[in-house]
């Protein structure tokens, strides 16, 4: 009977490792400013230093605490991004299958850092305007096959490479440097109503 208990919690952990990552992570944000006029402070308020991730499948969707964007949907069916600001109930969609920063180079790394005492190894992306230190781990699996016309930000360009979701991400571009590390990791089962488009009557292109 022991024999057989043990067979069974063996093969479940293979099951759940063997799985793409469906759940929340919870990630700390912080900006450090490169603009003449908005100080680092301010950009923190604007933009938020709290963001909710859940993604289940080929969807995904982000809470900010920030005062500008507020959430954010991307729908795989329809390769778009829908954003709702605090400053109106519409959502402002943005095709993903545009980039205008595309990679040029990457390069791989093991073991670079350790997030929530979970090691991660590190890609490096360098693209046009910006470069972005990606620290993964191979448990936090995704498909990267799900996300194939996501070229926005170089998401498909660095998933195919990691097949993993980031702990910890830093961007630095001309105008900014962006830091979100993982604090809390929610592996759960997710309704499908959590990524659906709410009042689909205010949908308007993105004016960014």
């Amino acid at each position: 009977m022991n024999k057989l208990i043990l067979l069974i919690v063996i093969l479940n952990s293979y099951f759940l490792q063997s799985q793409d990552f469906e759940g929340m992570i919870i990630y700390s944000v912080n900006y450090k400013s490169k603009f003449a006029d908005v100080s680092s402070d301010q950009l923190n308020s604007l933009m938020g230093t709290k963001q909710w991730f859940a993604i289940k499948g080929g969807n995904y969707k982000s809470v900010f605490n920030g005062k500008f964007i507020k959430l954010q949907i991307y729908r795989s069916d329809k390769n778009r991004n829908y954003s709702l600001t605090a400053k109106s109930d519409s959502l402002y969609y943005e095709d993903y299958s545009e980039n205008n920063d595309k990679a040029v180079s990457y390069e791989i790394k093991k073991n670079q850092d350790t997030i929530m005492g979970v090691a991660c190894d590190l890609i490096i992306v360098k693209a046009e305007k910006s470069k972005t230190f990606y620290y993964f781990n191979s448990n936090y699996k995704v498909n990267p096959e799900l996300f194939k016309g996501h070229k926005y930000r170089n998401w498909y360009y660095i998933i195919s490479k990691t097949k993993a979701l980031p702990l910890k991400t830093v961007t630095e571009t001309e105008k900014f440097i962006r830091t979100s590390i993982a604090t809390e990791i929610k592996p759960m089962r997710l309704n499908d109503n959590v990524f659906e488009i709410q009042n689909k009557n205010r949908i308007t292109p993105a004016y960014w």
